[in-house]
């Protein structure tokens, strides 16, 4: 056999190995991409099936992220009305009271647990971009919405809450997204804390019409809390310039210092000094903001028996509550 001829034998069989091992390379990516996916949905589908699957992690706020699906699944009608703050807006109102009491309202509840007043600006934002006819927002805050506001505002991407909430895609899409084991983990573990916690309470889980998250209960779980921390001057910061911002945009704002548990008090601010700085604060926060601001804890509209813990109340208080908030609207 020539020599050139065995050099061309040789040289096949280089590309044929070379493709052969090619082929194997991209069989094995695709096996393995198909068993991922495979193993994906399975997990997934083990933790829908037990009822211990989380909401999609786009806060990696479990409660936050279980109030977005529930907007999903409820969109409101053309709101007028904006409650928005932390979990003391989400549990500490009655919005059945303002869309009865205030004539023409028509309420949504945007409050979301565990957020700084900066983020709760980055939330009012949000839903007035999606709902323009907003006129009025209530901003129901406490101590603990201002103790760290120099992170991110954004609470969770405004655009993939968008798309979850009001465009409806697809719930596995942000599934797949949003995958991470260790943050998955940590939200099955915050769920079942905050199922435990509600066990305790013996609340039914779920949110009103609104949005409203209603502690319809007879217990209590203590001060829970301890000292509050030191507040961040950033925060008042954040509270003025959204408070600027919405009274530019032709908005009425009103913020509502929720009522502090008269035991809390006693043991934690004997004196008052710290919630007399608080109030001052929020005072020199919203001067000349057209803003108005009712400190609902000073007016002692509230005993020992309304609270489930340090700062939040339970239902039929929280219609009281909501009703002292529409008197003072009224008298606007």
């Amino acid at each position: 056999m020539s020599l050139e001829r065995q050099a061309e034998m040789v040289g096949l069989g280089g590309v044929s190995r070379s493709t052969s091992a090619t082929a194997r390379y991209m069989l094995a990516i695709v096996g393995g991409a198909a068993t991922a996916l495979a193993l994906f949905c399975a997990t997934y589908g083990a933790l829908y099936v037990t009822g211990y699957l989380p909401p999609p992690p786009l806060s990696n706020n479990v409660c936050t992220d279980e109030k977005l699906v529930f907007l999903r699944r409820n969109p409101p009608a053309d709101p007028n009305f904006l409650v928005v703050g932390s979990s003391v807006a989400w549990r500490n109102i009655d919005s059945e009271v303002i869309a009865r009491e205030l004539p023409g309202a028509r309420p949504v509840n945007g409050g979301f647990c565990g957020m700084q007043v900066h983020q709760s600006a980055f939330i009012s934002d949000w839903f007035i971009d999606r709902w323009p006819g907003i006129k009025q927002v209530l901003l129901v805050v406490s101590p603990l919405d201002y103790t760290s506001c120099k992170g991110t505002s954004q609470a969770f991407d405004p655009v993939d809450a968008r798309e979850l909430v009001f465009e409806a895609k697809p719930l596995w899409s942000f599934y797949l997204r949003y995958f991470d084991p260790v943050s998955l983990h940590r939200n099955i573990k915050r769920q079942a804390e905050d199922r435990r916690q509600e066990s305790l309470l013996k609340v039914k889980r779920g949110f009103t019409q609104y949005g409203d998250g209603p502690l319809d209960t007879n217990e209590n779980r203590g001060l829970f809390y301890g000292s509050m921390p030191q507040t961040d001057p950033d925060c008042f910061a954040a509270l003025r310039a959204v408070a600027s911002n919405l009274d530019g945009e032709g908005r009425t704002l009103m913020v509502v210092a929720t009522p502090v548990h008269p035991a809390w008090k006693s043991q934690y601010d004997p004196d008052g000094a710290f919630l007399a700085q608080y109030s001052l604060d929020l005072r020199h926060a919203l001067e000349d903001t057209g803003a108005r601001l009712w400190n609902a804890d000073e007016a002692g509209i509230l005993d020992s028996s309304a609270f489930t813990d340090a700062i939040h109340i339970r239902w039929s208080s929280a219609t009281v509550f909501t009703g002292e908030i529409v008197k003072r609207l009224k008298a606007e």
